[in-house]
């Protein structure tokens, strides 16, 4: 990606995001990235090159000094979402990753948010074994996370895994059978937010202490049930190794 594609990804973070500028990652850090293992890539309209969407990995290495991806963002202008520009931008950092024999790739997203757990058990194949208890503090300045402890559930991408090979051939897979336990999640928590926000901060408090519970017990998540404006979504957990 040019210098010109990377100021217009810093202008889809402050429309996305709502960030102030203490938050906007800078266009020196889409530099250094490039020319240090990472990558960025976009989506662009075919008639002007505007760009739609983009996705931004940092290469990282484990305890163990093992290689993954960490994918810090993904972010598609928000006439678009729900238009399949997220699951081709996601599938095209599988594609690199593969390319590049990197077996991992790991992000996190708002455990309140159902539509993106959708997206990333359900869609894109993750699993996860880890939740972070205000991840960033409740320093953000983005006003879609004013009021609340900055929780996150850590997606696993094993992108050579059968789970997700189905996926990118088949382009979906269904809930495994027989969950050993379920966590229930608002279906739009942002309604709620704007009616009551002692009510959000109230489910965000359950679905940790929740999380928490079955995270010790050994169980991980790997299946999710989207809701509807009547009923919730759930998060289905499992306890064999099989699912992942």
């Amino acid at each position: 990606m040019s210098f010109e594609n990377f100021i217009a990804c810093i202008e889809m973070q402050r429309e996305v995001w709502q960030f102030s500028d203490l938050d906007i990652t800078p266009l020196r850090s889409f530099v250094i990235t490039r020319n240090n293992g990472g990558f960025t890539l976009g989506a662009f309209a075919e008639n002007d090159g505007r760009l739609l969407g983009f996705a931004h990995a940092l290469a990282a290495f484990d305890d163990q000094r093992q290689a993954f991806y960490y994918s810090q963002m993904l972010a598609v202008a928000p006439e678009l979402h729900n238009s399949g520009i997220g699951m081709a931008l996601k599938l095209a950092q599988r594609q690199r990753a593969v390319e590049r024999g990197i077996p991992l790739m790991v992000w996190t997203f708002d455990p309140l948010q159902s539509r993106n757990a959708h997206l990333n058990i359900i869609k894109l194949g993750g699993v996860v074994r880890t939740y972070k208890v205000n991840y960033y503090g409740r320093y953000s300045t983005s006003t879609l996370h004013r009021g609340l402890d900055t929780d996150r559930l850590l997606v696993e991408w094993w992108v050579s895994s059968p789970r997700v090979n189905a996926i990118a051939t088949s382009g979906k897979i269904e809930n495994p059978p027989n969950p050993i336990a379920t966590v229930e999640v608002p279906f739009d928590i942002e309604q709620i937010k704007e009616r009551n926000l002692e009510e959000a901060c109230a489910w965000q408090l359950k679905i940790r202490n929740a999380f928490e519970q079955h995270l010790a017990a050994g169980l991980y998540c790997a299946g999710f049930v989207r809701g509807t404006a009547e009923q919730p979504s759930q998060y289905l957990f499992y306890e064999d190794q099989e699912q992942l």
